[in-house]
């Protein structure tokens, strides 16, 4: 009963804004004192334990990769690669978005980020062509959540920490349902802009193509080269990690020379920062999850479960009604230490296989960040777009509704993230 209080009030304290770290320690601390645990060496011990991991090693590499690329100015080979691609036809701009989006999921592994670099360019050029703001914010963020979906996906690093499972296999099971939203973004995207003008480009032919294709393939053998890798064996997805960073770095201070030393060390004090920030949620996560484990929460969770349904089916329903409420109230990280570690054991008692499962959840919560009161992409876009939170949120309506039809079909065809995989010879 103490930890089912201690869960409520952490959601009001998110709720109202108190950070997200000192919420989860405060009362991990609370819950252990509470139990009559001695709680200053525990909690130190407990905290580091959670830091101590060597799928870790791989948070500040693919934060620092994707960081120098944003700031090496990929973002603009992206979108004209994509703009020759797609942006001729009817809603071409919006098409471009989506697109660019997908790539820039590749590069980033970061939803927020993605959703600033994207937004900073893409709202003003729609804006010229006649699409709201409103309406470029939204497709904005409805696309950015690919990033966390495709590799390199931080979120997918950290939900390995309690589960363990493989970081590779994951990689590859966010593949096609990424590319899945992606696709029925599109296809929205062309209904919903159907009466567009036809854009007549200044130049076309065979040149115009090649000459995009060979700007931008630097950029895209960034997701091919850490896919390929750990598919062929050759390293480690943690390693990746570090072949990410040499490859950004070579790319952008190298190659195009648009990284300077100043901006590099700026890039460095960044990404520190942004570690920092993660580690500490990381690190009281796993104190308050110990905790809840303590308390036998997991295997109260699942009793629950059971007892309103024995249907796999049934129980990925409640999950997903459960985790599209948490989302929008707590964020990615602290969501996925802290509940992932109770409804996982559950999901394979059900016989859900794990990989999916971790994909079913990461989903969602990605849905949730673009869920107001608190999904973080809202408040940066908002920022980027200058337009009032509400607003957005109206006019991501019709793209809740695509994000929807995506979840339920990568609930419910669980080949859609196994296929990969297994065809990759990385999960059983």
């Amino acid at each position: 009963m103490t930890a089912v209080i201690l869960i409520v009030l952490l959601v009001v304290m998110l709720a109202v804004g108190v950070p997200i770290a000192f919420s989860i320690g405060l009362l991990a601390v609370a819950g252990l004192t509470l139990a009559g645990i001695s709680t200053p060496s525990i909690a130190a011990q407990r905290m580091f334990s959670g830091m101590n991991a060597y799928a870790l090693l791989a948070l500040p590499l693919f934060i620092l990769g994707g960081n120098i690329l944003v700031a090496g100015g990929v973002i603009q080979r992206l979108i004209a690669f994509a703009d020759v691609m797609v942006g001729r036809i009817r809603g071409g701009l919006a098409q471009v978005n989506v697109l660019a989006n997908l790539m820039m999921a590749g590069v980033s592994g970061s939803a927020t980020a993605d959703s600033a670099a994207i937004g900073a360019v893409m709202i003003p050029a729609m804006k010229e062509r006649g699409y709201t703001a409103d309406f470029a914010a939204a497709l904005t963020i409805s696309g950015a959540i690919m990033a966390p979906i495709l590799p390199p996906s931080l979120i997918m690093v950290i939900y390995a920490i309690p589960t363990k499972l493989s970081i590779g296999a994951m990689f590859f099971a966010g593949i096609l349902p990424a590319v899945l939203i992606a696709l029925l973004l599109m296809g929205y995207v062309a209904f919903a802009r159907r009466k567009d003008a036809l854009i007549v480009p200044a130049q076309t032919g065979f040149r115009v193509y090649v000459k995009a294709t060979i700007t931008a393939l630097p950029v895209l053998a960034a997701p091919l080269l850490i896919v390929g890798g750990v598919r062929g064996g050759m390293f480690t997805a943690t390693e990746a990690a570090g072949i990410l960073c040499g490859y950004a770095i070579l790319l952008c201070a190298v190659a195009y020379r648009t990284v300077g030393l100043t901006k590099l060390i700026e890039v460095f004090r960044e990404s520190a920062m942004t570690t920092a920030t993660i580690m500490i949620i990381v690190a009281t996560s796993n104190l308050f999850a110990w905790y809840l484990a303590m308390e036998n929460v997991p295997n109260a969770a699942r009793d629950l479960f059971q007892s309103l349904t024995d249907n796999p089916f049934v129980f990925l329903l409640l999950v997903n009604v459960f985790l599209l409420i948490v989302g929008a109230f707590v964020d990615t990280v602290p969501a996925i230490l802290i509940f992932v570690p109770i409804l996982q054991p559950t999901a394979v008692q059900f016989g859900i296989d794990p990989i999916h499962f971790a994909i079913v959840v990461i989903v969602n919560l990605m849905i949730g960040l673009n869920t107001p009161p608190v999904g973080t992409n809202l408040f940066v876009i908002s920022s980027v777009a200058g337009r009032p939170m509400m607003a957005i949120s109206r006019a991501l309506l019709p793209f809740y509704g695509i994000k929807i039809v995506a979840l339920l079909l990568i609930t419910y065809v669980p080949a859609l993230s196994l296929w990969l995989p297994r065809l990759a010879g990385l999960h059983n």
